[in-house]
């Protein structure tokens, strides 16, 4: 009989209030992983489908991990499908489930709360490794043979993007806590050639991957790229409904999985309407030529820099762009600048990227809960096109060593050679560098009953973060949103370096639970040890409720706004605004009140209500149209706060 894996139950995973809150020290200390494992599994008839899924949970997603597998067992492989995972969670955030490497085939399963299926031990692999993606590759299609394969890779992401959790790398996707690694975009380029299959369709089950450069950087190993320029929820993709759609039709082509996955994906988004989504899919046969499109659009916009820098910085600032702000959708980006300018040889070469944008993308989707938003002018694919001061000058070092820069290096017809001129043009007009300072701190959140709480974070550069918003952040990293996850915790944990400024914290009182018109006692947690916060200190606690509710505009007004801020409502609550300061003055809080054991640090409460223009969900909409209006009065606010 197979083994059943399940986690230890919720009452055991909290102990005297925060005894999880420990754990968490794994994203800043980590420790090193073991080797070992393999398997000589006997391989089975060909099948139309292998559906290999690469999960790196052993991080702060490991929950999410193993509820995608209990999704994935609602189908199960079956006569004409396999379903194999690698997977490896966090004995961390985890407790119970095992903490080496497991690997084998999905088999069906009813019991949404445990695996039944058998999964092989394989000894503690890096996930974050490239030679162990590769390994995985060559076991399934050994084992499982197939007419088709898809490729799943699961996890953090962040497009290309430089980590500033371990400086000097390049952050792809794929992370191992345990070992310290995150695998770098080459990294994962190169493990998935080593692997020696040509893929049908690569999927990625990460945040902000639909990206030009991604797709360049795996020209020539599959026919399909799915992805997301938004980030993704932890959630992640619904396995559940895909695989059985995949089930039913085995002889599904590629280009219909490609369009399966993301109408699955808006759909299951859309029925829970809190936060908006994208997913799209591309066809690699374009990509080469897509590449020599933008870097001839480099030559042009290079050569009429002069004139074009106004129209060029315009159609960047209008265009939509994603939680990673220096992310921009390339056919918006396109867009705009070919209405502002008059140059028609830089025309034509719009025209041609544009083209090809539209017989490359096969499928795009956008879901938004907010009518109006302008994610809804996402095309399927985005671009780097930073300001410079959203970058670093190591930010510019590490893009120059992507796929796309190599094979033009950085000169005048390379993306990343036009992106200098630019970002110099922001210097000459007195624009500095991205400023960073030591980041390391962790914003636990906790309640004591099933009630929906969220956690939000406003980091310095206006990005909204919260777990059921996604993931990742520009600044760090977030929990599984607690309605999924199953545990009354949200937590949020800062990269090793972030951006300087205010990070203001919010709570919501979103739903009930178990119990109607409930009270919960919401408790947060400070860990920061740059700071001497060497373990978790309680900074505040209050009780929630739906009882008296703020107005569903209060945003608009400023004396709800005040209201709000001085908690005279039940479902809203403002507790701190942490601060990395320039020079490093370090962190400064203040919340009603708080424990003894912080009552002689030096406190001040900054919060900044001009943030709350970033506010995306049902409740609390701000239309677009009412920006520079909302910001205004939100600055008149803020003055009469400070």
């Amino acid at each position: 009989m197979a083994k059943k894996i399940a986690p230890d139950k919720k009452g055991s995973m909290v102990l005297g209030g925060i005894g999880l809150l420990s754990a968490l020290l794994v994203i800043i200390q980590g420790c090193g992983g073991g080797g070992g494992g393999g398997g000589n599994d006997k391989p089975s008839s060909k099948k139309a489908w292998t559906y290999m899924v690469y999960m790196a949970g052993d991080n702060n997603l490991s929950s999410a991990a193993y509820g995608d597998i209990n999704e994935m067992e609602q189908v199960g492989s079956s006569d004409a499908l396999n379903i194999v995972v690698q997977v490896e969670f966090s004995q961390q955030y985890s407790k119970g489930l095992p903490a080496n490497t497991l690997r084998g085939s999905i088999a069906k399963d009813s019991n949404e709360n445990e695996i039944s299926s058998s999964l092989k031990d394989v000894g503690n692999k890096n996930m974050g490794d490239k030679t162990t993606l590769s390994e995985f590759i060559t076991w399934a299609k050994t084992t499982y043979p197939a007419d088709h394969y898809a490729l799943v890779l699961w996890d953090h992401g962040a497009g290309w993007k430089a980590d500033r959790m371990r400086r000097g790398a390049i952050r792809g996707a794929l992370e191992d806590a345990t070992s310290g690694s995150f695998m770098s975009l080459p990294d994962i380029a190169d493990g998935v050639e080593a692997g020696g299959l040509h893929f049908d369709l690569i999927n990625f089950d990460a945040c902000l991957m639909a990206m030009y450069e991604v797709a360049y950087e795996f020209n020539g190993l599959a026919d399909y790229m799915v992805f997301s320029e938004e980030v993704e929820p932890g959630e992640g993709d619904p396995y559940h409904t895909i695989l059985r759609k995949l089930a039913d039709n085995a002889g599904m082509s590629a280009l219909t999985l490609c369009q399966t996955i993301t109408t699955e994906f808006k759909t299951f988004y859309e029925l829970q309407n809190r936060t908006s989504v994208t997913k799209s899919a591309v066809d690699m046969s374009h990509v080469t030529a897509l590449h020599d499109a933008i870097s001839g659009l480099a030559v042009s916009m290079n050569e009429s820099i002069g004139t074009e820098r106004p129209n060029i910085q315009s159609a960047r600032d209008l265009s939509v762009q994603y939680a990673y702000p220096e992310n921009h959708d390339i056919g918006d980006f396109l867009d705009h600048l070919w209405a502002r300018s008059a140059n028609e040889s830089l025309k034509e070469k719009i025209s041609g990227a544009k083209s090809l944008l539209s017989t490359m993308i096969v499928s795009n989707v956008i879901y938004s809960p907010n009518a109006g938003e302008p994610i809804s002018r996402s095309t399927g694919l985005s671009i780097y096109l930073p300001k410079r001061d959203q970058v670093t000058d190591e930010d510019l070092t590490q893009y120059g060593l992507l796929a796309i820069n190599q094979s033009k290096s950085l000169s005048d017809s390379s993306w990343g050679g036009f992106i200098n001129q630019l970002i110099t043009g922001d210097e000459g007009d007195g624009v500095s560098s991205l400023e960073t300072k030591p980041g390391n701190f962790i914003i636990w959140l906790e309640w004591d009953t099933d009630a929906d709480l969220d956690l939000l974070v406003w980091e310095p550069d206006g990005t909204f973060a919260a777990p059921y918003i996604g993931a990742s952040s520009p600044n760090g990293f977030l929990s599984e949103d607690s309605a999924f996850s199953g545990s009354s915790i949200e937590y949020y944990a800062a990269a090793e370096m972030v951006e300087t400024g205010d990070y203001d914290v919010l709570v919501q009182y979103y739903s009930d639970g178990s119990i109607p018109a409930g009270w919960t006692t919401a408790y947060l947690y400070l860990y920061d040890p740059e700071e001497g916060y060497t373990d978790f200190v309680l900074i505040d606690a209050r009780l929630m409720s739906l009882n008296g509710p703020a107005p569903e505009a209060w945003y608009e007004d400023n004396n709800e706004i005040l209201n709000v801020i001085n908690g005279a409502y039940s479902d809203w609550w403002i507790p701190c605004t942490l601060t990395r300061a320039t020079p490093a003055a370090g962190l400064s809080l203040e919340s009603v009140s708080y424990s003894t054991d912080i009552a002689e640090k030096t406190i001040s409460i900054r919060f900044n209500p001009s943030k709350l223009k970033k506010m995306n969900r049902k409740k609390s909409v701000i239309n677009s149209g009412d920006t520079m209006r909302l910001k205004e009065k939100m600055k008149q606010v803020n003055e009469e706060i400070r």
